[in-house]
C-alpha cells in the first residue's frame, strides 16, 4: 500500500504527459486541416484578383470557418508567400519556388510557432505558460491544364434560345428567303456560343498560368478544327467563320467527348504534367452515334475531369448532368446568353487547384 500511494502521482503524472502528447497530435492534425483549407482559399482569391491582400482575408476568414475549439489559428501577412509551382511530368511532386508572384502560395504558421497565442494541453505538465503552437506550412498550386473545348455545333443551334429548334420553320430571326447555308440568322444561339466563348477566352488570358485550349465541333460527327495551343484567338475565327454559312446536323454529344479526349490527350500538343479537363456544351438532346455516358465513362478512366453546358430548356439537362458526374465535373444550365456567359466564366475559375504540400 505504502508503494502504491507512493506511485499513484507519478502515475497520474504519467496518464497527464500521456494525454498532452495525445492532445498535441491532435491540434498539430487539426491547424493543419485548418491551413491546407486556409491556403487553397487565398490560393483562389489570388488567382482570381492578383490581389495579396485579398488572399490573406480570404485564408483569414477560411481559418475562422475551422477553429481548434474556440482558437482560430491567426495568419499574418509574412506568412504568406507567392511564387511558382511546377513538376517535371504527371507522376512527379510540384515544387514551389518564391518568386513573388505566379500560380502558387505557400501559407505557414510561423507567426504562430514564433509567439504567439496557441491551444492550452488539458493538463499544465509542461509549465504554465505552455501552449500548443507547431510549425506548419501548406501550398496551394494552379497547376498547368489543357482544356478541351467541345461545341454542339447542330441545326437548333441557328434558332434563338427561347424558341423550340424545329425544321422547318426556320428560325424567327432568319431573313426572308433563310435555309441552312446561309450566314446564321440574329439571335442565334450559335452567336449567344461565340460571345461567352469570348468571356471564356478573357478568363483564360487574365489566368497566371498558361492555359493551351483545343476547338472540337461535332453534329452527326465530330472534328477537331484547332489542336491544343496557347493563342486562343484562332478559336473565336473559326466559330465566326462558321457563322458564314452555317448548315444543319444531327447531335452526337457522345462523339464530340470523344473527339475532346482525344484533342486533350494528346501527346503531340499536351503536355506531361498538366491536368487535363473537356468542357462540353449542348443545347439539344442526343440522336445519334456514341451514347454519351459511355463517353463520359471512357474520359473518366483516362483521368480526365469533364464539365458539361446545357443551353436552352430544350437541352436533356438530366444526362448531361449525369456525364459531368461521371466526369468528375460540374454540370452549368443556362436559358439565355447572359446565363451561358456566366457559365463559361464560372468554369474557367473553377479549373482545378491542386494542394501540393
Amino acid at each position: 500500500m505504502v508503494l502504491v500511494a507512493v506511485l499513484i502521482p507519478a502515475l497520474l503524472a504519467l496518464a497527464a504527459f500521456a494525454i498532452n502528447i495525445a492532445q498535441i497530435e491532435i491540434v498539430s492534425a487539426e491547424i493543419q486541416i485548418a491551413t491546407d483549407a486556409a491556403v487553397r482559399s487565398a490560393g483562389r482569391e489570388y488567382l482570381l484578383t492578383g490581389d495579396k491582400d485579398k488572399a490573406l482575408l480570404a485564408a483569414r476568414d477560411m481559418a475562422s470557418r475551422n477553429p481548434i475549439g474556440s482558437f482560430v489559428v491567426p495568419f499574418e501577412a509574412s506568412d504568406l508567400e507567392f511564387g511558382v509551382g511546377a513538376r517535371a511530368d504527371a507522376n512527379s511532386p510540384y515544387t514551389f519556388v518564391e518568386t513573388g508572384s505566379g500560380n502558387a502560395v505557400r501559407l505557414s504558421t510561423n507567426s504562430l510557432a514564433d509567439g504567439g497565442d496557441g491551444v492550452s494541453p488539458v493538463f499544465p505538465f509542461f509549465g504554465s505558460n505552455y501552449k500548443i503552437r507547431p510549425r506548419i506550412t501548406a501550398v496551394s498550386t494552379q497547376g498547368v491544364i489543357d482544356i478541351a473545348l467541345v461545341v454542339d455545333r447542330s441545326g437548333s443551334m441557328a434558332y434563338g434560345a427561347g424558341e423550340t429548334a424545329v425544321y422547318p420553320p426556320v428560325p424567327a430571326a432568319a431573313p426572308a428567303g433563310w435555309d441552312f447555308g446561309d450566314p446564321v440568322p440574329p439571335q442565334a444561339r450559335w452567336l449567344d456560343l461565340i460571345a461567352s466563348t469570348k468571356v471564356f477566352v478573357d478568363e483564360l488570358n487574365a489566368s497566371p498560368t498558361d492555359e493551351l485550349v483545343s476547338l472540337t465541333i461535332y453534329d452527326e460527327s465530330s472534328t477537331t478544327l484547332l489542336e491544343l495551343s496557347d493563342n486562343y484567338a484562332p478559336i473565336i475565327s473559326e466559330l465566326e467563320f462558321i457563322s458564314g454559312g452555317f448548315e444543319k446536323g444531327g447531335t452526337n454529344i457522345g462523339g464530340g467527348i470523344l473527339g475532346g479526349q482525344t484533342a486533350v490527350g494528346s501527346s503531340t500538343f499536351g503536355r506531361p504534367d498538366a491536368s487535363k479537363v473537356i468542357i462540353v456544351m449542348t443545347d439539344g438532346v442526343h440522336n445519334t452515334g456514341t451514347d454519351p455516358l459511355t463517353a463520359a465513362e471512357s474520359v473518366a478512366r483516362s483521368g480526365v475531369t469533364l464539365f458539361t453546358i446545357t443551353f436552352s430548356d430544350e437541352a436533356d439537362q438530366t444526362m448531361m448532368e449525369n456525364v459531368a458526374l461521371k466526369g468528375s465535373g460540374q454540370h452549368f444550365h443556362a436559358v439565355n446568353a447572359a446565363q451561358l456567359e456566366l457559365a463559361f466564366q464560372q468554369i474557367a475559375r473553377s479549373l482545378p487547384t491542386l494542394l501540393t504540400e
